[in-house]
């Protein structure tokens, strides 16, 4: 479905939900916010089924429109989810199979939805919902801002390789609506001392192969909860690991409960595509950025997380 087909799709429907993926970041979440801001502009109903992954980091900074209990939606749209393995637990798993329409810019998106509207070369799905909610509707700064968290947050601040022109011209535009500089110090400028902390511990982990060019560390449950943290203070780390000089593929794994590990890659696409390694890991992503989950033990994780990157590479274990 091209943009125009959805922009028309969402016109002539109400009654909307909006389903954000496992684990939600700020493209998911802005661009469901986004979105459902819109169409309430248009005098429609729309709302965000409810996330048990939020963490707080978003707190303050995008007005959520959590659908209410016993809400029954007409319509169902998914933003920035490339395959339904990513349905979070508990709710939306009633809705497996029932989405009308996905919104994505992941190249490994699985087609899950009637309908897709997908731009795999856009830097975060915020760009196609910018170009979708600017037909629909004039932005306010709630809309912008919403919009800035989801492309900023997914390109780093604009320094990861995904950046492009369009994504510059997409901010410049969206900063006519408001000083998004607080935006900005919150997500990319503060660190809490339990996240540095968290990164110590992280970097002492670290393990390197291939001369260098690869590293592998985890953040335990109990490395947790020796600093009181939550996942809120690690969603970071991959970013941190990736910043290492002279490494070009960095997996973190951050161990969510006794026997599951989330995996996060981040890799120069030159030398290895991250989406190819979490493929093989039931995940999937960018060739830059990609994430999957590991059954087991941290170090039965890390054994995994590298002999996929071995593979990938064409190399013996």
């Amino acid at each position: 479905m091209t943009e125009q087909q959805a922009i028309q799709w969402l016109r002539e429907r109400d009654n909307f939900l909006v389903l954000t993926h496992i684990r939600p970041d700020g493209d998911t979440l802005g661009c469901a916010t986004a979105l459902c801001l819109a169409l309430e502009q248009l005098g429609k109903t729309a709302y965000t089924l409810p996330n048990p992954g939020v963490t707080r980091t978003y707190d303050g900074f995008l007005n959520f429109r959590w659908a209410p209990e016993g809400y029954v939606p007409e319509h169902v749209v998914a933003v920035d989810i490339a395959t339904e393995n990513l349905f979070p637990e508990g709710p939306q798993q009633d809705y497996l199979g029932k989405t009308e329409l996905c919104i994505d810019h992941h190249g490994s998106n699985t087609f899950f939805a009637q309908e897709t509207c997908l731009d795999a070369d856009a830097a975060a799905a915020g760009e196609v919902v910018y170009r979708i909610v600017k037909e629909l509707c004039p932005l306010t700064k709630d809309i912008a801002q919403a919009l800035y968290i989801a492309i900023s947050t997914d390109c780093g601040c604009f320094a990861y390789s995904n950046t492009t022109p369009a994504t510059h011209r997409i901010a410049a535009e969206l900063m006519e609506y408001g000083d998004f500089s607080p935006v900005n110090k919150h997500f990319f400028q503060t660190k809490s001392f339990k996240e540095l902390s968290l990164q110590s511990k992280l970097m002492a982990s670290e393990q390197f192969f291939e001369d260098g060019k690869i590293c592998i560390g985890c953040i335990t449950m109990a490395d947790k909860a020796s600093v009181d943290a939550d996942e809120g203070d690690c969603e970071e780390l991959s970013s941190f690991a990736a910043a290492i000089e002279g490494v070009r593929c960095a997996a973190t794994i951050r161990e969510l409960a006794p026997g599951n590990c989330k995996i996060s890659l981040r890799t120069d696409p030159t030398y290895i595509n991250a989406s190819d390694i979490c493929a093989l890991m039931g995940g999937g992503g960018h060739a830059a950025a990609a994430g999957g989950s590991v059954a087991g033990t941290v170090e039965h994780a890390r054994q995994v997380v590298y002999g996929s990157i071995m593979q990938v590479l064409g190399a013996e274990v």
